[in-house]
């Protein structure tokens, strides 16, 4: 059985640990850009992706940050980072993350977790790659806009902004320089150019593919 709990950032210690431990299994999905596990610079995206998530589950007033945990045999083994309109507006929440753990999926736990939020708020917002929008329309959510290479779907009508890091800071981290500088000392600047490359034209492509896929949404709602 699986159990949701949810939490206020800043959460303790332990909580931050099993929520980062399934951010270090989940990188490429979690990531905007997808790196895949072959790239040179697979370690400094993942190292920036755990700053990342790791500054929100410590933020304190007046950002608001809940977490949601899927809690099974006593382990947290799936998580939803939440962000909270900065105004205070208690109605609406945006998903930031989510992950399940590899050996935990297709059991109904994200289910669980996405009801858990829609049950406490009446709007919520989020964006994903176009593979998952079929999953969040059975949740009740719908396609609202294209933002770069994924949809932004809404489960009734949230409008508020929500606490956002700036990413770019992150990755100008100096963990996440170091990361890349023995990479690239390790693989070559060459096999790191080819890889960038590889991944921007992926990016391209699915930039694409999003775009025709909400326009086909559009048509079909018209």
């Amino acid at each position: 059985m699986v159990m949701i709990e949810r939490f206020v950032a800043p959460v303790t210690d332990s909580i931050v640990g099993a929520v980062l431990e399934l951010v270090a299994e989940n990188v490429t999905s979690l990531n905007m850009t997808h790196p895949p596990a072959s790239h040179p610079f697979f370690s400094s995206y993942r190292k920036a992706l755990l700053l990342e998530v790791g500054q929100y589950l410590n933020m304190r007033d007046p950002h608001r940050i809940e977490v949601y945990t899927a809690i099974r045999d006593g382990k947290i083994v799936g998580f939803a980072l939440c962000g909270l309109p900065l105004n205070g507006n208690l109605e609406e929440c945006g998903i930031y993350y989510m992950a399940v753990g590899k050996g935990h999926r297709c059991q109904g736990v994200m289910g669980r977790m996405v009801k858990a939020i829609t049950d406490r708020y009446a709007h919520v917002a989020l964006s994903c790659d176009v593979s998952l929008v079929p999953i969040y329309e059975r949740y009740g959510f719908k396609c609202h806009e294209l933002r770069h290479h994924q949809i932004v779907m809404y489960f009734g009508c949230p409008v508020e902004e929500t606490p956002v890091l700036n990413v770019s800071q992150l990755r100008e981290h100096p963990d996440v320089l170091d990361e890349q500088n023995i990479a690239a000392h390790k693989f070559g600047r060459q096999k790191v150019d080819r890889a960038n490359k590889d991944l921007e034209l992926k990016l391209k492509t699915a930039k694409q593919n999003a775009k025709r896929f909400f326009e086909d949404r559009v048509r079909g709602r018209s």
